[in-house]
Formats: C-alpha cells, sequence, structure tokens
C-alpha cells in the first residue's frame, strides 16, 4: 500500500497502521508486565518448589501466547497478506493457541499445588479430566492443519475463525469450571487473601475471553490474565513467607505449614529429616557463606537422588543445619537409598577434611499418618531422633522411636509441664558439696527433679530446656527458690554444718526485674539470711547480660548474696570476664574433670586452679568420681568437691540423714 503515493492511498494505510495499533494495544501492555513478573519470580529466588516452578512456566508461556497473538495480529492486518508473512502468522497461530491453552492446564496443576492437594492428580478420574480435555484439544489443532475447522489463514481475508472454534473455547471452559469447582472445595486450606487472588485469575480471563470472544478486535485477554497473575504474584507467591532468605531453600516456617496442609488434605506422604548434628559448630568453623555452599549442595544432591528413584520431593531447610525433604511416594523404602545420599554428603563435603571439620549426618524417615499423625509429634521428633537413636545410627525410622519412654516424654512435654506446675509434681534434691579444708560437706547445690505420675521420673536435661523455651521457666524457678528457704528455715541448716546452699538461676530470672524484691519477701517470710543462700549463673547466663540483669546482680550483691559461676570450661568464659563479675565461687565443669587422665587436661586444671586462686575465687570441682580424682584435686588446692564421689542428688529426707551421718562422723582427711 506504500507503493501507491496519491493521498487516498496514504490515507488508507495510516487508517490501517492506527487501526493494527488499536488492536494490538492490550497485548503490547501485556508482554511487559509478563516479562517483568517472570524477571521478578526468578530474582527473587522462586525457583525451589513445585508451586514455584509451576507459576513460572505459566508465566513463560502467558508471555509467549502474548508474543505470538501479537505475532498474527501484525501480520494479517495488512492484506493482502503475502506468502512469507502468510507462513509466519500461521506459525504464530498455532503457537497461540498450544501455549494459551496450555497455560490453562498448568494453572489448572498450579491450583492442585498452591492447595497442596497434588495428590489427586494420581486418581484415574480426576487424570482423566485433566488431560482428555487437552488431547482434544490438540487432535483438532493438529487436524486443523489439514481441514482448517478451526480457523484459517488466507492472504485475502487474513485471520478467520472456523466452525470448530468452539472445541478450544469448551477445552478451556472445562479447566476454569473445574478449577473454581477446586478451589472453591479447597477454600478451608488457604488463607482469604490467597483464595481471593487465586479465584481472581479465573474470573478475569474468563470474562475476558467472553469480551473478546464478542469483540474481537478487542485483545484484553492476556493483559486481563497479566493483571490477575500480578496479584497472584503480589499476595500468594510471597517468597519471604516461604523461602530460607540465606540458604535460598524452602523455610521452617513454609515447611510447617506445608505439614498442616497435607494433614488438612488427609494426604499420605513420608518426611525425611537429615540432621547434622555438628551443623552449628561446622558454620562457626567455616563461616555463614562457604556452610551455606555446602548446605546447598547438599540439598541438590538429595534432589537428584529422589528424581532418580522418580520421587517428587519437597526441600525445607531449617538453622542451624536440618534438611526435610516431603515425598509424596508414602510406601517408598527410604533405608536403600540413605547409605548413596551419605556418600555423596561425604562426596561433596571431601574438601572439609583439609580445614579438620567433617559433617556428621542423622537422618530419620517418618510416615505420615501410618506412624506418626500429630503434628507436633512430627516437629519433635524431627529435633530429636538423633538423641533418641540407638548407639547413634546413622539412619533410623520413626517407627523404632515411637513407642519408646523418651520420645513420648520429649512429645508430651507440655503437658507435663503443665501438670507438674499445676500439681507441684516438682521435688527438689540436694547434692552435698564437701570441704577439703574444713573436711566436711559445708553447703550443697539445689536440683529440681520431676516426677510425673504418667511417665515417672524425668530428667532434668529434658525438662529445664523445654520449660525455658515455652516460657515456664519463671514459675518453676520460684518453686526452687520457695522450696530451699523453706527447707533452710525448717531444718537450721547450721546445726547440719551446711553455711549455705546454692541455686540455679535462669537467663529468664536473672532478667527478671522483681527478683530482688522476691528474695526479699522470701527472705522475711522464712527468716533466711543472705548468707545461708548463694545464687548459681551459668556463662550462657552472662552471655545475656543486660541492665536489667547487671542491676539485678548489683542489687542482690549489697543485700548480701553471693554468687557462684557454674560450668566454667563448657563456654567462653575468659578469666578477664569472671574477675569483674561479683563472684565468690566458680564451678569447674565435669567435661575439665574428665580429661584429667591426659597430661594436657591435667596441666589445664592446675593452670585453671592456679589462676583462679590468683584472682580469689574459691573453686567447686563439679563431677568428682574417683577416689584418684580427688586426691588429685586435693594437692593442687582445691576448696570443695562435688559429685558422685561423696553422693548423688538426695531428696531432702535422705540428705539431712546423710549429712548427719557424716558430718559428725567423719575424720579430718577422709
Amino acid at each position: 500500500m506504500i507503493y501507491y503515493c496519491d493521498g487516498r492511498h496514504m490515507l488508507i494505510f495510516s487508517e490501517t497502521r492506527f487501526v493494527m495499533q488499536s488492536i494490538l494495544y492490550f497485548d503490547f501492555i501485556a508482554v511487559p508486565i509478563y516479562a517483568i513478573l517472570l524477571y521478578a519470580s526468578l530474582a527473587r529466588g522462586m525457583t525451589k518448589g513445585r508451586s514455584n516452578l509451576l507459576f513460572n512456566w505459566i508465566l513463560l508461556t502467558s508471555l509467549l501466547a502474548s508474543l505470538c497473538d501479537i505475532g498474527v495480529e501484525s501480520l494479517v492486518i495488512v492484506k493482502p497478506v503475502t506468502p512469507v508473512r502468510l507462513v509466519f502468522a500461521t506459525i504464530f497461530a498455532y503457537g497461540y493457541f498450544f501455549f494459551h491453552n496450555g497455560t490453562g492446564l498448568l494453572y489448572f496443576f498450579f491450583i492442585f499445588s498452591i492447595t497442596n492437594t497434588w495428590y489427586n492428580l494420581r486418581k484415574k478420574a480426576v487424570g482423566a479430566f485433566l488431560f482428555v480435555p487437552f488431547a482434544v484439544f490438540l487432535g483438532f489443532l493438529v487436524s486443523n492443519l489439514f481441514t482448517g475447522d478451526c480457523f484459517s489463514i488466507t492472504a485475502a481475508d487474513g485471520y478467520m475463525r472456523g466452525p470448530m472454534m468452539q472445541v478450544f473455547y469448551f477445552t478451556a471452559t472445562l479447566y476454569v469450571i473445574g478449577g473454581m469447582i477446586h478451589l472453591i472445595y479447597c477454600k478451608r486450606f488457604l488463607s482469604t487473601q490467597k483464595w481471593i487472588s487465586l479465584f481472581f485469575m479465573y474470573i478475569t480471563t474468563y470474562t475476558a475471553v467472553v469480551v473478546q470472544y464478542l469483540r474481537p478486535g478487542l485483545l484484553v485477554e492476556m493483559v486481563a490474565s497479566a493483571l490477575a497473575l500480578l496479584f497472584i504474584e503480589l499476595l500468594v507467591m510471597r517468597p519471604e513467607e516461604v523461602i530460607d532468605s540465606v540458604v535460598g531453600l524452602q523455610s521452617w516456617n513454609a515447611y510447617q505449614d506445608y505439614l498442616r496442609k497435607v494433614m488438612k488434605t488427609n494426604q499420605k506422604v513420608q518426611i525425611i529429616v537429615i540432621r547434622f548434628i555438628n551443623g552449628r559448630e561446622v558454620r562457626a568453623y567455616l563461616g555463614e557463606e562457604r556452610y551455606v555452599k555446602y548446605i546447598r549442595l547438599i540439598a541438590s544432591k538429595a534432589l537428584l537422588i529422589a528424581r532418580r528413584c522418580k520421587l517428587h520431593a519437597e526441600l525445607f531447610f531449617e538453622h542451624p543445619a536440618s534438611i526435610y525433604m516431603v515425598l509424596d511416594e508414602h510406601d517408598f523404602n527410604a533405608s536403600g537409598t540413605i547409605p548413596e545420599l551419605v556418600a555423596e554428603v561425604e562426596k561433596y563435603t571431601e574438601d572439609l577434611k583439609g580445614t579438620g571439620a567433617k559433617l556428621d549426618p542423622r537422618v530419620c524417615s517418618i510416615k505420615y499418618p501410618d506412624v506418626l499423625s500429630n503434628f507436633r509429634e512430627i516437629i519433635h521428633l524431627g529435633h530429636h531422633f538423633a538423641e533418641l537413636a540407638p548407639h547413634n545410627d546413622m539412619y533410623v525410622e520413626a517407627a523404632d522411636l515411637v513407642k519408646t519412654k523418651e520420645f513420648q516424654v520429649i512429645s508430651n512435654m507440655n503437658d507435663i509441664l503443665t501438670r507438674a506446675i499445676a500439681n507441684r509434681s516438682f521435688e527438689v534434691y540436694y547434692q552435698p558439696i564437701y570441704s577439703i579444708w574444713d573436711h566436711k560437706f559445708i553447703s550443697a547445690e539445689a536440683l529440681l527433679r520431676l516426677n510425673d505420675e504418667k511417665y515417672g521420673q524425668i530428667s532434668p536435661a529434658s525438662f529445664i530446656p523445654e520449660a525455658e523455651r515455652r516460657g515456664l521457666i519463671l514459675p518453676i524457678g520460684d518453686y526452687v527458690l520457695e522450696a530451699v528457704h523453706r527447707f533452710a528455715s525448717e531444718n537450721e541448716i547450721e546445726k547440719l554444718g551446711l553455711s549455705y546452699i546454692e541455686i540455679n538461676l535462669s537467663v529468664a530470672q536473672c532478667l527478671e526485674r522483681e527478683l530482688p524484691e522476691k528474695l526479699s519477701e522470701l527472705r522475711d517470710k522464712y527468716k533466711v539470711g543472705t548468707e545461708k543462700v548463694n545464687l548459681e549463673i551459668t556463662e550462657t547466663t552472662y552471655e545475656n547480660i543486660g541492665k536489667v540483669m547487671d542491676d539485678n546482680l548489683k542489687t542482690l550483691s549489697e543485700q548480701g548474696y553471693t554468687f557462684s559461676l557454674d560450668d566454667y570450661g563448657v563456654g567462653y568464659s575468659n578469666i578477664q570476664r569472671v574477675s569483674k563479675l561479683p563472684l565468690k565461687i566458680v564451678k569447674i565443669d565435669k567435661s575439665l574433670v574428665d580429661n584429667m587422665n591426659t597430661t594436657s587436661g591435667k596441666s589445664i586444671m592446675n593452670n585453671t586452679v592456679r589462676m583462679m586462686k590468683d584472682i580469689s575465687k574459691e573453686l567447686v570441682i563439679e563431677g568428682v568420681e574417683t577416689k584418684e580424682d580427688f586426691e588429685t584435686l586435693r594437692k593442687m588446692g582445691c576448696d570443695f568437691i562435688q559429685g558422685f564421689y561423696f553422693s548423688k542428688p538426695l531428696p531432702a529426707k535422705e540428705f539431712i540423714t546423710f549429712l548427719k551421718k557424716h558430718n559428725f562422723e567423719m575424720e579430718p582427711g577422709n
């Protein structure tokens, strides 16, 4: 048309260009939206997990469909269509329908994935509904090459719809109706915000399809889809909620959400927990960047093994060093692949040996719901299976652990603690402390014990950390404070030969503003002087020191209370820090005693004793179990000995009997 130079034909050319721009206007808007969304999705790390991958494919196919749509319209708008433009227009037309209808199928898959109902796709009826309409569409699309019944592109008429075009719309409508029904059914699995965003996709795109069907010149379908996907990316696909920003895997919170969806949908899954029991130490040694590199590498190898076994795995990461693989295949025999996984870990962390570090993995397989069906129990087992496994086995199945008393205690710790506080099931035991200089027991450490009516004696190593984590340590600490003051008052401990009793303070107690007031009230209530109570803090407690704790220690010290630093030797305390604290006593941890059988260990203990003496600190050596250790420590000049060599912790009555027998019968030096 440019060939003619008269004004009439130039006017026709201008009108044609205007019409073409009007028809393609909405597609031109849609293309950059799709491109930006796809780029943003990849840049934000939305590449892990089935839902993220499907969403990226939806964005890509939608982008390609829009480009093909632009290609068709721009090539056929000017008639007659040249042979070259005819060929390319035909290719773009077939590409448009393939990508466009394929997007509908992908979005249907996406709905199943985001609602965690993917397992339903294994059902024959659901599979038929998913693939039969698309197969019918493909059949008609291919046959159109020979019949032109669905659409045709000719040199004279350009693009024309055929009578069988209705098949394309019909198969697409089936996916829309099916997706909407499934979303309504799964509404309880999603937040209202996410559900509306997902449903909005169907409403907007189907409305746009109707508009475009009635007004072919308005290509609004792709831009409507682009805007709907924009809402989904903003309100549904939020990587900050599901992706760990450090490691780049799905996060611990995402794992918990996924597990809850599994339970709501009654899906059968198998959870493989890979826990590196020395992960925290290796991370501190290697540094964050290098450590993260190994975690990512191990995760990729775990996924590769799953693919080899034709399994789909969702991978999640919990700091500092736990990987959770959720397999759709509930009956898969994981025991056969675990040695391969461990070998992969060792292979791809081979260069760690040169640094002196080595990741130490433990693996547990949990079948839901056959073996465990309770959310809290699954979480607890994932955290504690390495401690429960016999002889630190590399691999263990949950079925072998769930029946043990230890697991039942861990799983029901919240109920146990709540019951113990309500029923006052706690009991304070006392472990005597021997004075080398006085040749008798002059103090004791108060130690809490829990005797549950259902599970019996429970170790403090189990219930104390859980009490701290659940915010129950303050009422438990108050119980100990009162029990010790009552014991000291009722038994007139000085007549038993005791000068004071040591009470452990938790971090929470040390940070409690009311601590000095509580002790003052107990002092007045039981008439127990400050000199009869020694307060123990740990190195960990001191590391959490703040203004409140600093003020508490100062106030209590001014009131006459003395302090001990417990577990010296297991943390990061140095002699300078110890010298600045208001401490009377330093308690040396059992680990230093256990190492005294070596030349270096004995030298460390000897130097520790000498340094503490130089800064005028009294020394209590914990964990002494043999006469040989006792004699060694006595010759070093230690002040006090605590351990099984003299006595285990005793209930109050047995402790009194013990003191009456030994404090008045012991000969000096024995």
